[in-house]
């Protein structure tokens, strides 16, 4: 059987973290990391139930790891493709996990016609990356629902042709985001989210936009140190306590600021 991966890791969890899908998770050695994996002889079907339970046991590996890059749903390799896949990627593999160490995802979005009106500047490919086959399919990833809860709905999935810009801030931003500045499109972030730039900006380590598309509006994804969550998620109630048009959820594991690596 092959191995279904869930994220890839900078080190091994320190406790055994219980069962994936259906059969106990466990924890492979691979170029640049760890892979946090389940053995399957296939993929189940991108369900609601199947989608939450891959996001819930991503959220589970990631309290228990100081950085953690999620893995598409339906990621289903052999280890010789894994290997094969990270084989001399290790520097970018480094960065990414630089970029992501002790910090977590918060997604804000624009409700109704401010976030369509963001569909105006968008470009390029849009949505999830077409499946590779039995091995390597990958699905919708499980989103992203309440405060501290994740769902299959509210799509975080920011790793298509999208355009979308980079603003990195804070002391360790310089450090492991070369890899998104290279994909950087210089898409200016809608206006509604002008204020929660503003206020935000001295919490925020890295940010990212993702434009509105035909089926999600636009998007504006935030990476922050874990020790400031407290005090982010305070000025986030203030924000949208007085403004009807956003809406924000998290924290999460960093999905929007993953690199396709596998």
């Amino acid at each position: 059987m092959s191995w279904y991966v869930f994220a890839l890791v900078d080190r091994p969890p320190a406790r055994r973290q219980g069962r994936g899908l259906a059969n106990a998770l466990a924890v492979r050695e691979v170029p640049g990391g760890y892979a946090v994996v389940e053995r399957r002889a296939d993929v189940l079907p991108a369900e609601l139930g199947s989608l939450t339970t891959h996001d819930a046991v991503v959220a589970r590996i990631a309290a228990a790891v100081p950085a953690i890059l999620p893995v598409r749903f339906g990621t289903l390799l052999e280890q010789d493709e894994m290997d094969e896949a990270l084989e001399e990627r290790e520097e970018e593999l480094a960065e990414a996990f630089d970029l992501v160490r002790g910090r977590v995802q918060f997604t804000w979005r624009a409700r109704g016609a401010q976030g369509a009106r963001g569909a105006q500047g968008a470009r390029g490919a849009q949505g999830a990356r077409g499946a590779r086959g039995a091995r390597g399919a990958r699905g919708a990833r499980g989103a992203q629902g309440a405060w501290g809860a994740q769902g299959a709905g509210d799509a975080g999935d920011a790793r298509g042709g999208e355009e979308w810009s980079l603003n990195a801030t804070g002391p360790r931003a310089t450090s492991g985001v070369e890899y998104l500045r290279r994909a950087a499109a210089g898409a200016a972030p809608a206006p509604v989210f002008r204020a929660v730039r503003e206020r935000m900006r001295p919490l925020v380590a890295v940010e990212r936009y993702q434009a509105a598309t035909a089926s999600l509006p636009a998007a504006l994804y935030h990476l922050v140190d874990r020790e400031g969550v407290d005090r982010y998620m305070r000025t986030a109630g203030e924000l949208t306590a007085a403004s009807a048009a956003l809406r924000v959820t998290g924290p999460f594991p960093p999905f929007a600021f993953t690199p396709e690596l596998l």
